[in-house]
Order: structure tokens, then C-alpha cells, then sequence
């Protein structure tokens, strides 16, 4: 599992990559229904609007292309990630495909 570095912004577009991959992401934080996230792939929408919740994962289909899979975890008990806290209380999380499959 790999931590993802994330601004406590409640706007913010970012480029990781993985599988020697860019992949974009943008993560908006509507201040009243949630967090959400879309992920670009050669700047192309891949997965749009998804709702992140914690220790839930947000990709969660093989077929969307994208190397594994996302997930917030709030390290203080088990709320819904707000961005005043990304960093410190939610972590962005990203899950190799191998760590997927442990345990199927």
C-alpha cells in the first residue's frame, strides 16, 4: 500500500504514475455531499464522480483499466474524508493489484 501525498485543498488536480503510467486525478470537496474523485488517463476521463467514503474502495472494477485500486482511510476513527484533514486524518491510499488479490 502506498500513501498518496494530498494538499489540504478542497480542489485539487494531481498526476501520479502507475504501471510506468501517468494517471490524473482530481479530488473536490463539495462541503456539503462529500469528496469526490475522477481519474484521467492520458488526460482522457477514465472513472468520474466517484463518492469517496472511508475504507471503500473507489475503482473496484478490473474492466476500468486502472492498476489496482483507491481507498481513504480516516486514521482517528471512521468518518468520511473532508480535505481540512487530508494528510493528517484521511490518507489517500493506493493498493497494488497484487494487495487486491491477497486473500482470494
Amino acid at each position: 500500500m502506498q500513501i498518496i501525498s494530498l494538499a489540504k485543498v478542497d480542489n485539487q488536480f494531481f498526476t501520479i504514475p502507475f504501471q510506468n503510467e501517468d494517471y490524473q486525478f482530481q479530488l473536490r470537496d463539495t462541503l456539503t455531499t462529500g469528496v469526490f474523485l475522477d481519474v484521467y488517463r492520458f488526460n482522457v476521463p477514465l472513472i468520474m464522480g466517484i463518492l469517496c467514503i472511508d475504507r471503500v474502495h473507489l475503482i473496484r472494477s478490473k474492466y476500468k483499466e486502472f492498476p489496482g485500486d483507491l481507498m481513504f482511510i480516516d486514521d482517528q476513527g471512521f468518518d468520511d474524508p473532508q480535505f481540512t484533514y487530508f494528510g493528517d486524518r484521511f490518507q489517500l491510499a493506493y493498493l497494488t493489484p497484487d494487495e487486491l488479490t491477497i486473500g482470494n
